[in-house]
């Protein structure tokens, strides 16, 4: 189960508990439905593996001031990388602070690699 601590002015006043993996199929469907993406990149080398295979390419970080949400995609061959990233990390910001009703300090996107489809001869 994953869960929220609500405090104010160091004071705790809750907490919020959503089914594990709740938050993370939110993020998963936000950044599919982006033109570009080729996939949530669950297999890649040069970042830190072990953290993006057990959340599916999804990493979502509860701190104190906020929440921190990384995304590893596959780009679809033929898109500008800069502009799917943003357009990932609008979508991610949108769903995932309308469903948590707190600030989320960063959405960072990693490309794990560039989908090319098979050419038929």
């Amino acid at each position: 189960m994953d869960s929220i601590v609500h405090i104010e002015n160091d004071k705790f006043i809750g907490r919020t508990n959503f089914r594990s993996g709740l938050v993370n199929n939110v993020v998963q469907l936000s950044v599919k439905e982006v033109a570009g993406v080729a996939a949530i990149a669950k297999n890649f080398s040069g970042f830190s593996a072990k953290q993006f295979i057990k959340t599916d390419g999804v990493k979502i970080t509860y701190e104190r001031d906020g929440v921190v949400i990384d995304v590893c995609i596959a780009i679809q061959y033929g898109f500008n990388a800069a502009d799917v990233s943003y357009r990932v990390q609008e979508n991610v910001l949108n769903a995932a602070s309308s469903m948590l009703d707190r600030k989320i300090k960063a959405v960072n996107v990693k490309i794990a690699h560039v989908h090319v489809p098979h050419m038929g001869a």
